[in-house]
C-alpha cells in the first residue's frame, strides 16, 4: 500500500514531526484511547515500540512490536524513517491470548525536498492481515495512510 502527497514544510521538520507524534502518543498520560504506544528502547537513530490497536468486533485487538530506523542523506536532504516488526528484540511482553499478534508490519516514510521549499512525502506499508477480511483490510489501510499524511501536514504547521 502506498500514498504520496505534498507537505508545506522541509523534510527535516516532517521527519521530526513523525517522531514527535510517537513520543506524544507514548507519553500522553491522558490518552486512554487506542492505539497505545510504549517506547521500549531508543537511540539517536531508532525507536523500539510496543503498540496495541483496538480492532472492530468480532476481531481481537492487535499488538505490534515495531523498530523504527531514522536516517538523513545530507547531500540530497532526503529524510527517511523505515520500520519493521521486532518480536525478537528484548523487553517485549510474551504473547497474550487476548491480543492478536501482527507478525509482519513494515513500511517507510520518505521525505524529499522540492524546488519550491515543500516536501514530497511517500508512505508505504506492508503487513500480513492473517485472517482479516480483504474488504476490511483495504478500508483500514487506506484510512491509516490518509490519516498519516494529514497528521504530518497538521504537525508540521505546528512546528514551523
Amino acid at each position: 500500500y502506498k500514498i504520496e502527497g505534498d507537505i508545506q514544510s522541509s523534510p527535516r521538520v516532517c521527519l521530526s514531526s513523525f517522531r514527535q507524534d510517537i513520543y506524544h502518543q507514548a507519553n500522553d498520560s491522558n490518552n486512554k484511547k487506542y492505539p497505545t504506544y510504549e517506547i521500549v528502547d531508543e537511540s539517536q537513530d531508532s525507536l523500539l515500540t510496543y503498540v496495541i490497536h483496538k480492532e472492530s468486533f468480532p476481531l481481537k485487538n492487535t499488538e505490534m512490536s515495531v523498530r523504527y530506523h531514522f536516517s538523513r542523506d545530507t547531500e540530497s536532504a532526503i529524510e527517511e524513517v523505515r520500520w519493521q516488526e521486532a518480536w525478537d528484540e528484548a523487553s517485549i511482553p510474551p504473547p497474550s491470548k487476548k491480543l492478536s499478534r501482527v507478525q509482519t508490519f513494515r513500511g517507510a516514510w520518505l521525505f524529499s525536498p522540492k524546488a519550491n521549499g515543500n516536501t514530497q512525502a511517500v508512505n508505504t506499508v506492508q503487513f500480513d492481515p492473517k485472517k482479516m477480511p480483504h474488504w476490511l483490510v483495504n478500508r483500514m489501510v487506506v484510512k491509516f495512510l490518509v490519516e498519516g499524511l494529514d497528521n504530518i501536514r497538521v504537525m508540521t504547521t505546528k512546528q514551523s
